[in-house]
Parts: structure tokens; C-alpha cells; sequence
């Protein structure tokens, strides 16, 4: 089994049932729906067709829900305009003419803002603008290369801050049928301040959710307060499409790091996202360059790779999953052993890191096959996967929605166990799930981890080393 996850988009590529149970069969561990395409009904079956493939999986399969958040897009008008090096486009809040080169905008907010000499970029930065003039009406903007804008696309416009709220009408609706779904994680895109995390965590407690909140970190206020974010945040994402348009390019392997770094600190799972396969929309090779991406990833300790328009609506979707796993094997055989200090580690549970740090000196000192952590909360698995074992975390727990949840975290497996109610009963699970999962033969050692006394749900304040009999 790898111990990195892996993270697919759900779309017209991959929505037959039959598609979905090889992705599954292939590597995926969760899913990602895009709440930027599509409404509630759609949302719905999407839903519903991703659990009824996952139900025969061996391992639970996570569901993300996405949502669109304040993204800044052209009108979704008829038809594509071309435009040439130099040519003056007008934006505007409205319908688009095509013919007068006249462009709509989503969002009023950004007319107004902008400012003369300002950079304005369509597509991920396809094509670059420069803004020539602008006023309370519209926005002239001359293209400094030629391309061409298609409908619905997205616009960056780096420098500018819009006082355009984090979650819409729309996004607040998304949130309730990720709730109503029971999805284990709902990204919010474009976040920019701590205030976002609550207000969105508040509106899931009121509808009755616990869903985890992951907060996509694209935007230039989100990482000038990275730390707090990552605090905040139940996990983050490293969007690397808008984060890569909203700084210079060359700051982003840098950053990616940095937030890996920080969210393993806080023992928060860290997704990184875009294009990381993304030639494998139209062929179905990777490039090496983007196996080497994936690589990098890997050998950084991240806990989930994602794959976004090459499993929506790319061509080779299975292929790119297959790609993504194989890489994803074959280089944490290669990894060296993980340098962690669990001092360094951003955590006040006391116990449950003392037990941590004993498995970090276990893992290291003794040859042990596999990890068993008994969890109500799931807590000390994910504890666990921050050391970065070579082995992987069983998570065993009696709560179904703890599993769901545990399905994007680095090296952890969660399998459905009630606690033990004594020692006895324990050591039989432990044999038992040895046994059934492939984990040791007999007289192989595991660790074991859980809380006593048996039969409660105390926090994890034990560590054993078990020979499996």
C-alpha cells in the first residue's frame, strides 16, 4: 500500500460507475467535487455515484467538497474571442460583445478597483493584460501576447484586494448539500482571512455537519498570515493554478514547502494541487518533469497528491491515477528514514504526543511491521502519520465518519473496530486485523496504541510492542 494519498476530481471523464470503481481499484483514496461547475442537483448525483462505487472498497474513500468561493471569471458568453499582441479589450460588469471586444465580468466588485498600470490575467495567466484605463464603468485592458479568451475562465488580478465576501449565496448553498451529503472535507477556495475558517465552520455546526474545513491557500493575504491559517484550518491546500498567478512563479516551490512544512508541524493534512499530471489531460503519458513534480512532493512528507482536470475530464483519467500511484510506491521505497523532533511539534495534548514520541523512538529502533492505533477520534492516527512511519497506521475506530475522514491522511488506514474491552480483547483484534490485512505474519512485531481503562473512551495513553500470535 503507498502512504502518500491520492486525491481525484470527479467529472464527465470519470462519473459511470465503472470508471469510478477502477480509480478506486487504481489508487484513489477520495474524491474532490468542484463545486465551481454545477449546481445542487448535480452535486447530488455526483455524490451519490461516488459512495454507491466506494461501498465494495477494502478502505473507506473521502469526499471533498470544493467550493467556488469569490473566484473572478469572464462572462460565460457564446462562441471564443481572439485576441492579438496590443489589442485593447474592454471588461466590464454585464454581457459580453464580442464583436465591440467587449468582455462581461462575474463579480461588480472589480470594476472600480482596478487601477491604471495594473496586471490583469486570464486563464492561469494564458494571456497577460496591462490596464490602459479604468473608471467606475469599465476596465480597458491591452494584451501584452496574443491568445485566446474562452468562456467562463478565470481572472487573476495580482495586487488588487476585492471586498468581495469569502462565501456567496452560492457557496453557502454548496456548503449545506456537502453537509446534507455527509462529506467528510469542505475546501474553501480563495480564503484571505482567519475570519473565513470560522464563519464557514460556524455555518456547517448550525446545519447540523462536522465536516473538516481545509483552506486553500492561493492568495497573496493568505500566506502574509500563514500561521494563523494552519491553526485555524482542520488541513490546507497548496492551490498552485491561482497561487502561481497571484506571486511570481518562482516563489511557489519555495512556498509549497514551507506550508508542508508547517501543516505536518500542526499535524494538519496538506493537499497539493494542480497540474501535477496535467499532460495526461490529452496523452496518456506523463511527462518527466511532472513525474518528478509528484516525486517531489513524496519525498516532502505531504499526506494527499491531487489530480484535477486529468481525471474531470481528461482523456486518460485511470491511466493518470495509475501513473500518480506508481510514482507514488516507488519513491517512498526510497525515502529515507524521516528526521522528526516531536518536541518541535505544535501540539498541547500532552499524553498523546508523550505516546507519539515513544512510537517515533519504536519505529526507529525496533523492526516493527505495522502500527494499530485504537482511536475514538482519530486523533493519535493522525498524530501518527505526522512522524512519517515507513509503516502503515491501521486506524482502528468504531466510527464510521472518523474513518471517512482519516482517508486523506499520509500512511493511515482506517479500519470500523469497537474499542476493546479488555487486554484480551484487544490482542485478538490486533491479531485479527495482522492476520486479515497482511500487515505481519506471526511472530512479527506491531505497535499498538489506545486507552485505557478498556471499554472507555479514554484519550491514547499507551504504547506496546506486540508479537502477533
Amino acid at each position: 500500500m503507498k502512504r502518500t494519498k491520492v486525491l481525484a476530481t470527479y467529472g464527465p471523464a470519470t462519473s459511470r460507475a465503472a470508471d469510478l470503481k477502477r480509480l478506486i481499484k487504481s489508487g484513489v483514496n477520495a474524491f474532490r467535487i468542484n463545486c465551481s461547475h454545477g449546481a445542487t442537483p448535480d452535486f447530488l448525483a455526483a455524490a451519490r455515484n461516488i459512495r454507491a462505487a466506494a461501498k465494495d472498497s477494502q478502505w473507506p474513500v473521502g469526499l471533498l467538497f470544493d467550493i467556488a468561493g469569490p473566484k473572478l471569471r469572464v462572462d460565460r458568453f457564446d462562441g471564443k474571442l481572439h485576441v492579438s499582441r496590443g489589442q485593447d479589450i474592454i471588461f466590464h460588469y454585464g454581457k459580453s460583445n464580442l464583436a465591440d471586444g467587449k468582455i462581461g465580468v462575474n463579480h461588480k466588485e472589480i470594476i472600480g478597483q482596478v487601477k491604471k498600470g495594473q496586471p490583469l490575467l486570464i486563464d492561469d495567466g494564458t494571456i497577460f493584460f496591462d490596464v490602459v484605463r479604468a473608471d467606475n464603468r469599465q476596465i480597458v485592458a491591452r494584451a501584452k501576447n496574443p491568445g485566446t479568451i474562452f468562456p467562463g475562465k478565470g481572472i487573476n488580478l495580482p495586487g488588487t484586494r476585492l471586498p468581495i465576501p469569502t462565501l456567496g449565496k452560492k457557496d453557502r448553498e454548496d456548503i449545506k448539500t456537502a453537509v446534507r451529503v455527509d462529506a467528510d472535507y469542505i475546501a474553501l477556495s480563495f480564503v484571505r482571512s482567519v475570519s473565513d475558517i470560522i464563519e464557514a465552520r460556524k455555518l456547517v455546526k448550525k446545519l447540523g455537519g462536522r465536516q473538516m474545513i481545509i483552506a486553500k491557500l492561493e492568495k497573496r493575504e493568505a500566506i502574509e498570515i500563514l500561521d494563523q491559517l494552519i491553526e485555524q484550518a482542520d488541513g490546507v491546500m497548496v492551490a498552485r493554478g491561482d497561487l502561481g498567478v497571484e506571486l511570481p512563479p518562482a516563489e511557489v516551490p519555495r512556498l509549497q514547502k514551507k506550508i508542508t512544512h508547517l501543516a505536518n508541524l500542526y499535524h494538519k493534512p496538506v493537499i497539493v494541487a494542480t497540474q501535477m499530471l496535467e499532460s495526461m489531460r490529452t496523452a496518456p503519458r506523463a511527462t518527466r518533469a511532472e513525474i518528478n513534480d509528484v516525486a517531489t512532493a513524496v519525498f516532502d512528507y505531504v499526506d494527499c497528491i491531487m489530480l484535477s482536470a486529468e481525471t474531470a475530464t481528461g482523456k486518460y483519467p485511470i491511466q493518470a491515477v495509475q501513473t500518480m500511484t506508481d510514482v507514488a510506491r516507488t519513491t517512498e521505497a526510497d525515502l529515507p528514514p524521516a528526521e522528526v523532533d516531536i518536541s518541535r511539534h505544535l501540539s498541547t495534548s500532552l499524553i498523546p504526543m508523550a505516546v507519539g514520541e515513544a512510537v517515533a523512538t519504536a519505529i526507529r529502533t525496533a523492526d516493527v511491521k505495522a502500527i494499530l492505533a485504537f482511536t475514538t477520534s482519530g486523533f493519535t492516527a493522525e498524530l501518527i502519520s505526522n512522524l512519517f512511519p515507513a509503516q502503515i497506521v491501521v486506524a482502528l475506530t468504531p466510527d464510521r465518519k472518523v474513518m471517512t475522514r482519516l482517508s486523506i491522511y499520509r500512511s493511515v488506514y482506517p479500519v470500523q473496530a469497537e474499542q476493546p474491552a479488555s487486554f484480551e480483547d484487544m490482542v485478538a483484534t490486533v491479531n485479527d486485523a495482522a492476520r486479515k490485512y497482511r500487515l505481519a505474519r506471526k511472530g512479527q512485531k506491531v505497535i499498538v496504541t489506545g486507552g485505557v481503562p478498556f471499554g472507555s473512551t479514554a484519550y491514547t495513553n499507551f504504547m506496546m510492542i506486540h508479537r502477533v500470535s
